[in-house]
């Protein structure tokens, strides 16, 4: 049997694919064919496939290192979470405010010129007095308008020192007697609600 011919049998002898008469012929040749030989062993060599192995200390410093990395993220997560509370609150106190009580308030309505204007000032130091408020037409079941309502909820905030709102606000609506349908005033305080029906204060 020549090399080449050997040498194309070797994978399938190696893989017992072969025939006995093969087996046979492939034999002979390897113990007379230094190279072929040497060419087999070279084919069935053992891989070394194995995993390295970690010592105990390599395998505390990972441990320890995915600690400190989910340590780090909590703490991250943490400090956003601050961050946004304490704007969140800053915005509440300097900006939306709290709706305050009719005890904290100084109330002083009256009727000028048709008008129905509410001066109300804050009692409470270190606070402004704001508010927030809507208005709309009510209307019965054939779109007729059968009333005007305003809307007002009075509010303290922080005294802010770089925009100075004050702790005073006048708050109103016009009387119109040409109209056939009221108008309904209302201050929604924190303890009571407040309703003006055509400027006579009902509640």
């Amino acid at each position: 049997m020549k090399c080449d011919m050997a040498r194309d049998l070797l994978p399938s002898y190696i893989e017992k694919l072969t025939s006995s008469h093969s087996n046979e012929e492939i034999e002979k040749h390897l113990q007379t064919c230094e190279e072929c030989l040497q060419y087999y062993k070279e084919m069935t060599k053992p891989t070394d496939l194995s995993v390295p192995v970690m010592d105990k200390e390599e395998v505390e410093n990972i441990n320890f290192l995915k600690k400190v990395k989910q340590k780090n993220r909590k703490t991250l997560l943490l400090s956003i979470l601050a961050v946004l509370i304490l704007v969140a609150a800053i915005i509440k106190l300097f900006a939306i405010g709290f709706t305050v009580s009719s005890q904290d308030v100084d109330i002083v309505h009256q009727k000028v010129n048709g008008r129905l204007e509410v001066h109300l000032s804050l009692k409470k130091n270190g606070q402004d007095l704001v508010f927030s408020g809507n208005s709309k037409f009510i209307y019965d079941e054939n779109d007729n308008v059968i009333g005007y309502e305003t809307r007002y909820t009075p509010k303290g905030v922080l005294h802010n020192p770089f925009d100075d709102v004050g702790d005073e606000i006048m708050l109103g609506t016009e009387m119109n007697n040409d109209t056939d349908y009221s108008n309904t005033f209302i201050l929604v305080f924190k303890d009571k609600t407040m309703t003006f029906i055509d400027g006579v204060l009902v509640e």
